[in-house]
């Protein structure tokens, strides 16, 4: 479950390019014009067993350390559509170093598609000494797309696609952080994760003047196959319209849609922290979620010495995103990592999203290479057999925040002991929020705090005006009994019976 991110780019290995010959299946990639035609593809192939790749690198790359894999650069004015004036283009990535197992590239132009060669012209090997008659690998290890150049007057990489289903994106002013994937499967439940891979992609030749660009790829795995299409814009906010349909070749324990990781290694409500110069360390600060008619839920992540798991069920999804709230970087402190420019990520669902839970995977961790935090939409139903499709649509949003409408917003937790006590007290900071309260200036609003799954006392609880930031700061301190192990904590800011503010949900473990 846990991902490496040493270099920027997650280390897991993808499916051989010769994978798809191993099935007796009517379509060939080239038969791929357009998003029906790759459903019926991965139909076909979830008919059939699972093959595992045999495709192996020449001994040479296959020998590439890390040192030696980043020499290896894609010459920029050769990137696929550059040809084409002011549009879209691609540039790849060279198999080698922990990237072996090359991916199969297409160009569907109008009514045709073409395959896209791999080509040693195509990249820069400084001071490697490629042996001349080293075999080429059978495609590229993944992608890189850049925006048109006349949206910042200069190149701009927003999106990576690299690593099993494994892909990022930035925006105009924020920098790579959260890793989004195209599924999760057995990531909790008590089997083997999984990582199916997306082994073929398609491009949508682009046209000057495109808002989207468009990408088409096959995912497969010993359980699951399925079709995607990504529609990415990007800008102020990455906007990625994702549509996919997935068939199960064989039962899972857990199957996770709209899956992406992230990294918390500690943060203002950790304790106690690790011997760093650095205040916090993390990707993510929170989980966010929407319910349809519901609360909106901000949940601070965290992390102990067990794996936390929580799941939120719901009939109707809104939306849920991991967010990095926290944009002062005296509270990181780190030239380098720029965690306080990392992007949120929101998903809005548009089809498919019906009764089910969020959940929030937290896994401890030593350091900050890996990711260790899994936000996802678990289906209260999977199908039964191959036959059975399930399909799902939604936007994908990279961002700054997803404000919570009017509601005052959670924008940090702290906790501790109360002094010359071994009582706990939390410290909540809020927002003041948009809504119209028509309240004398000396009014601060109640809370209620709500304990649950385990014992405790709720000893004292109060709000204040926090001058420091025109917002509200709530107070409470709970009696948590030496035989608790487990405590969920939620609390509001009310008007009398009017929530005004996000739902606070606190995980407590001793």
């Amino acid at each position: 479950m846990i991902v490496s991110r040493a270099s920027g780019f997650l280390l897991l290995s993808l499916l051989s390019a010769f994978s798809l010959a191993s099935y007796a299946v009517d379509m060939t990639p080239m038969d791929v014009m357009d998003f029906s035609s790759l459903e019926k593809m991965a139909a076909e192939m979830a008919l059939k067993p699972y093959v595992a790749p045999t495709q192996q690198l020449d001994p040479f790359f296959e020998g590439l350390k890390y040192d030696g894999h980043r020499k290896i650069r894609f010459l920029r004015d050769k990137a696929l559509f550059a040809d084409l004036g002011d549009v879209y283009r691609v540039e790849f990535f060279h198999p080698g170093w922990m990237f072996k197992k090359p991916v199969v590239f297409h160009n569907i132009q109008g009514i045709e598609t073409k395959g896209v060669p791999f080509s040693q012209s195509l990249f820069d090997y400084d001071d490697l000494k490629v042996p001349e008659k080293v075999i080429s690998p059978a495609g590229y290890a993944g992608f890189r797309v850049l925006a048109p150049d006349s949206m910042l007057k200069k190149p701009f990489e927003f999106m990576v696609f690299m690593g099993a289903s494994y892909y990022r994106a930035v925006t105009t002013e924020l920098g790579y952080g959260i890793s989004a994937r195209g599924v999760a499967v057995n990531t909790i439940g008590g089997k083997p994760e999984e990582f199916p891979d997306f082994t073929h992609f398609w491009f949508q030749q682009p046209k000057p003047g495109d808002q989207y660009f468009r990408v088409y790829a096959l995912l497969n795995g010993p359980s699951i196959t399925g079709a995607y299409q990504f529609d990415v814009k990007p800008g102020k906010t990455t906007e990625t319209l994702v549509k996919v349909t997935l068939h199960l070749r064989k039962p899972v324990e857990m199957l996770g849609i709209a899956p992406f990781s992230s990294m918390f290694w500690f943060g203002e409500n950790s304790n106690p922290k690790p011997y760093d110069f650095r205040p916090e360390v993390h990707d993510s600060d929170g989980l966010q979620i929407e319910v349809d008619g519901g609360p909106s839920i901000w949940r601070p992540l965290d992390v102990g010495r067990d794996l936390r798991l929580s799941l939120f069920e719901m009939d109707k999804l809104k939306g849920f995103g991991l967010a990095e709230r926290d944009r002062d970087f005296k509270n990181f402190q780190d030239l380098e990592a720029v965690y306080h420019r990392r992007p949120a990520v929101w998903v809005e669902p548009t089809k498919g999203f019906g009764k089910g839970a969020v959940a929030l995977v937290e896994l401890s961790s030593g350091e900050e290479t890996w990711d260790n935090i899994v936000a996802m939409w678990k289906p209260a139903v999977l199908p039964a057999t191959p036959q059975e499709p399930l399909s799902f649509e939604y936007r994908l949003a990279w961002l700054e925040e997803q404000l919570p409408g009017l509601l005052c917003k959670v924008t940090s937790t702290r906790r501790g002991f109360v002094m010359d006590s071994d009582d706990h007290l939390y410290v909540v900071d809020f927002t003041k929020g948009g809504l119209k309260l028509d309240k004398p200036r000396e009014w601060v609003p109640d809370i209620d705090v709500i304990l649950s799954n385990g014992e405790a006392k709720v000893l004292d609880k109060r709000v204040m005006f926090n001058p420091e930031t025109g917002g509200w700061r709530a107070f409470f301190k709970l009696d948590i009994p030496a035989t608790t192990n487990l405590l969920e904590i939620t609390s509001e800011l009310k008007d009398a019976d009017k929530v005004i503010s996000e739902r606070w949900m606190y995980q407590w473990r001793k």
